[in-house]
């Protein structure tokens, strides 16, 4: 007669069920609602942050809810390339730095329009659907600790470009060079999916600006593109010049080594607004710098950054944190 309770099939047993009930705890969708980047407990910091966040939510559920924008919005870019500004205007440009400082985000959103899923197989249903493919890919059940924090990631560059270009700050876009015939592009074949988005946060703002890098999928820029960014920035007497994007060790890593040569001790990688790529990462060092709702530990992270290589990283960037950044902003003449 067989044992009715064999030990080793119960342990495999609760070890199966501990693997589905870990799986099933991440599933739940990440928080969607969009923060400031400079949460504070200053009094004035907490009313501006509560004014930019009410204007950036009647936008949203206005302007960009109706759908004669939102075809508009796949027609061309509503922000300015640099080169349709005469030189003689660049100066001008100083009024929207944030105290002296620029903002450049290389490849915002690279994940969710060129590395997520199969571009083959996509279905286009944009012009249909109320929100862009970053905040889709957000409303998504998340499973595993790298694909959350990819996740979160984007979602805290996205937070960022509307705060900011709702505040007029002056950022300066790196978009994929050629994206759009680019076969790694999951919208190639469809309605320029990340023309929406990259107009829907940038809300037509007068301060945000865009050039091309020389390749999709790499951050050095053409001569002629680095020589008009060179210029606005000597123009504007850039004092700080503060880096994101995707993803640290590859198209940010190209985009730095370019520009250190020039800005040294001006330039810094921001780690609040930096993505790691998910290949880049482990399971455990993703659900170490994670926290339990799903949003990224801000110190955890950027200690990473400042201490491990990531991807063909050769370099180990100045960084300096919004945290500290937005003290010295608030302190600033």
């Amino acid at each position: 007669m067989r044992d009715r309770f064999h030990p080793v099939c119960c342990m495999k047993s609760a070890v199966l069920a501990f693997l589905v009930l870990s799986v099933c705890s991440c599933a739940s969708p990440l928080p969607t609602a969009i923060r400031s980047p400079f949460p504070s407990d200053d009094a004035e910091r907490r009313r501006h942050n509560e004014e930019l966040l009410s204007r950036i939510e009647e936008r949203n559920a206005t302007v960009e809810h109706d759908l004669e924008w939102r075809r508009h919005a796949y027609e061309k870019f509503l922000v300015k390339n640099l080169h349709e500004i005469d030189e003689h205007e660049y100066e001008g440009y100083a009024r929207y730095l944030d105290s002296g400082a620029v903002y450049i985000i290389v490849h915002p959103a690279y994940y969710t329009f060129f590395q997520s899923g199969d571009s083959s197989s996509y279905e286009n249903r944009s012009l249909l659907s109320d929100s862009n493919a970053v905040d889709r890919l957000l409303s998504e059940p998340v499973y595993f600790s790298t694909t959350k924090l990819i996740r979160a990631q984007e979602k805290m560059l996205r937070d960022f470009l509307e705060y900011m270009s709702t505040d007029r700050r002056l950022v300066i876009l790196i978009l994929p060079g050629g994206y759009q015939e680019y076969a790694g592009y999951r919208y190639r074949k469809a309605s320029d999916e990340y023309m929406r988005f990259i107009n829907e946060v940038t809300n037509e703002s007068a301060s945000v600006l865009y050039v091309y890098s020389k390749k999709p999928n790499r951050g050095t820029l053409a001569d002629h593109e680095k020589k008009a960014l060179m210029k606005l920035l000597i123009a504007v007497k850039a004092k700080e010049i503060l880096v994101g994007g995707g993803y640290m060790g590859r198209c940010l890593e190209d985009f730095y080594k370019e520009m250190v040569q020039y800005y040294g001790e001006r330039l810094y990688v921001v780690p609040e607004i930096t993505a790691i790529s998910p290949v880049d990462v482990s399971y455990g060092d993703a659900s170490d710098v994670l926290l339990p709702d799903g949003t990224i530990d801000t110190v955890k992270f950027s200690q990473r950054l400042r201490t491990q290589l990531t991807g063909s990283r050769e370099v180990r960037p100045n960084m300096k944190n919004l945290s500290d950044l937005d003290l010295f902003l608030r302190s600033a003449p």
